[in-house]
């Protein structure tokens, strides 16, 4: 299916180390995952429009793996689709705990209810099993239709799609397998006529008329404009309205391409030739045909993967511009939020306003009393604070030119270009603004916030604010103090524990990212993305316990066999890898334990203590000593041993 709207996806195999722009990079889609949390393995996904609206229903039961969201249609109503995953090695009464979760989700539903997934069990065989009875049974006693009655898995059709309303499902059928997959696809559609249709149309700053735009700027007398505003709110209104309707008289709006990313023509060849051949797959001599081609056609994929990436990655900003879009969180924008009321909440203004009111909830009430504070000398006045309309000129010049529009719905790219039209208004509406900053902050401390820790062995004192005690930390509870995981016993096993979870999660999502097997940038990578969780607070937190050394290592070790398999593949792995030493002398890095080590104090000299003792003052050592100090700077700064031989 080229460009689905939806797509639902069981034995995911994430987990938290996965991050979901990983799977979808800059597309415009939304991931939704319930991952398996207790083993490996299963875990449902669905990765849907950006422009669709839906909600996700929340799960009684968090042994099922079902995930469940209502799509919101046209007509106010819901659709509600759940990907359901049930492992083989289900029991019965595994498998009626499952049921029971399903009809739970029919229960809850007034509208349509669809079901699509892995059911591990074959509904167009006779006999059935025990556990295969308690699924037919819970399909006809819900009401539910089977739409899939061809086979998805060999000669088993193992993957249901089940509707309780035929009418909201057209045109099931099943359709090749990913490369990858072992299980044939299903693809359907929902009426397309009742779901969201994005936004067709956007503004188009780059053919904007900024002459004009500025001329009609300049045509406003901005000083009788404010006038009637009584204060810097309501002049700021004012003037981001006359800005809008220049906005509308000259700037255009265009309909963007939307990106799709095609396969070129002998990989598009092959995947006709694999529909051919799975439109024949019943007979025995085609399906061995079709399992090479999906083979093939998984390694051109691969390989033409590679190529793109690595004209992505030529510059090493464009390397670093790559692998931060694949990493980076994507923001979404809530389409519904539910009020303590229950209520469901939609539209960006109402949820902003339901925020708001929830956050305020927290603050600390104002209750008129003005606190005591010590008479001190300080001035009546505040420093003068001068600017002038230029430097709000210069100001708005330094702008970056993006269309991304903020709070106020305008885009730098005008404040820009149009600079010298707006900064005298904008510079009189920050002055009204300055005057209104009159008011003092009251802050409050909440005591039940704090706590304290206690170090050493000495007796335990008891902390009290306002007459409150403070509670204190246990002995194996952490703290985390700047990014350090800090106990009483002051052992660093917690902060070593934290920074090898952190690089490991860093190298795992690293190489996933870059799919080329190239060794200078792998290398580059993993200095940049991972070196800097192994050694973060290292000058303080520096370990010394044997075992903590040889974990933090561990991580490089693990990095250059992974690097060795990939860049420069051998038959007589991995009996014929080499070792840990010698993998860091042929890729030029250093063991993490020396790293430390290396540093620039040998050109500190070495503090010679006094004595009045002539055998100690005569002494090899002390002599050593003195002799070192006296070697010129740059003997000290060289760059190797042999080097600092050679200049000696």
């Amino acid at each position: 299916v080229e460009q689905p709207d939806i797509i639902c996806i069981t034995e995911s195999w994430l987990n938290s180390r996965t991050p979901s722009s990983l799977l979808i990079g800059n597309l415009p889609y939304t991931v939704v995952r319930r991952d398996r949390t207790r083993s490996r393995g299963g875990g449902t996904l669905l990765i849907i429009r950006d422009h669709f609206h839906f909600s996700v229903v929340q799960s009684v039961n968090d042994d099922i793996e079902c995930l469940s969201v209502d799509l919101l249609t046209s007509s106010s109503l819901f659709i509600r689709l759940c990907i359901v995953y049930r492992p083989p090695s289900y029991s019965n009464p595994q498998t009626e705990s499952l049921t029971d979760s399903l009809s739970d989700l029919i229960a809850t539903s007034p509208y349509p209810v669809v079901f699509i997934g892995d059911f591990n069990s074959d509904n167009i065989t006779s006999p059935i099993s025990p556990i295969d009875k308690t699924l037919d049974s819970f399909v006809s006693s819900s009401g539910l239709s089977h739409l899939i009655r061809s086979p998805t898995r060999n000669n088993r059709c193992i993957d249901w799609l089940l509707t309780s309303d035929i009418s909201c499902i057209s045109d099931p059928i099943v359709t090749p397998a990913f490369p990858s997959s072992d299980h044939s696809g299903i693809s359907f559609s929902i009426d397309y006529h009742c779901l969201p249709t994005p936004q067709s149309l956007v503004r188009d700053y780059a053919r904007a008329n900024y002459e004009d735009l500025t001329t009609y700027l300049h045509s406003f007398d901005w000083y009788d404009l404010f006038c009637s505003s009584p204060n810097s709110n309501d002049m700021y209104n004012v003037f981001t309205s006359v800005v809008h309707n220049g906005i509308d008289q000259f700037v255009p709006y265009h309909c963007p391409k939307p990106k799709i990313a095609s396969y070129p023509s002998h990989i598009q060849n092959l995947i006709n030739h694999r529909n051919i051949l799975f439109a024949k797959i019943n007979i025995p001599s085609v399906r061995s045909q079709y399992e090479q081609c999906s083979r093939d056609l998984l390694f051109k994929i691969k390989k033409w993967n590679q190529f793109c990436e690595k004209k992505k990655i030529k510059r090493t900003k464009d390397l670093y511009r790559h692998i931060r879009s694949l990493t980076k969180t994507k923001s979404i924008v809530p389409k519904e939020l539910i009020s303590s009321s229950g209520c469901a909440v939609t539209g960006i203004s109402n949820i902003t306003n339901l925020l708001a009111t929830q956050f305020a909830s927290y603050f600390t009430l104002d209750d008129g009393c003005i606190p005591t504070i010590p008479s001190l000398r300080l001035p009546p006045f505040l420093s003068n604070v001068s600017f002038l309309p230029t430097d709000v000129f210069k100001a708005l010049k330094h702008l970056s030119p993006s269309c991304s529009t903020g709070y106020d719905n305008i885009p730098q790219i005008i404040f820009r270009n149009c600079a010298s039209a707006i900064a005298l208004p904008l510079f009189q509406a920050a002055l009204n603004a300055i005057h209104e900053w009159t008011v003092a902050n009251q802050l409050s401390l909440s005591e039940s916030k704090c706590t304290h820790l206690h170090i050493g062995r000495s007796p335990i004192p008891s902390y009290h604010i306002n007459n409150v005690a403070l509670s204190q930390k246990s002995e194996n509870a952490p703290e985390r103090d700047l990014g350090l995981q800090v106990v009483p016993s002051l052992l660093r096993t917690a902060s070593i524990d934290t920074r090898i979870s952190k690089a490991q999660t860093a190298l795992f999502i690293m190489l996933r990212a870059v799919s080329i097997n190239c060794a200078d940038i792998l290398l580059k990578c993993f200095q940049t993305y991972v070196l800097p969780h192994l050694e973060f607070a290292s000058p303080f937190w520096n370990p010394y316990v044997k075992k903590h050394c040889e974990r933090l290592e561990k991580v490089q070790q693990q990095f250059t066999r992974i690097l060795f398999y990939r860049c420069f593949p051998s038959p007589s792995y991995p009996i014929g890898l080499p070792s840990y030493p010698q993998r860091l002398s042929h890729l030029g890095l250093q063991a993490l334990f020396e790293r430390p080590l290396r540093d620039r104090t040998n050109t500190f000299g070495v503090h010679i203590e006094c004595t009045r003792s002539t055998p100690r003052f005569h002494c090899f050592p002390r002599r050593v000593a003195m002799l070192l100090n006296t070697l010129p700077p740059y003997i000290h700064r060289s760059p190797s041993m042999n080097v600092y031989k050679s200049r000696l």
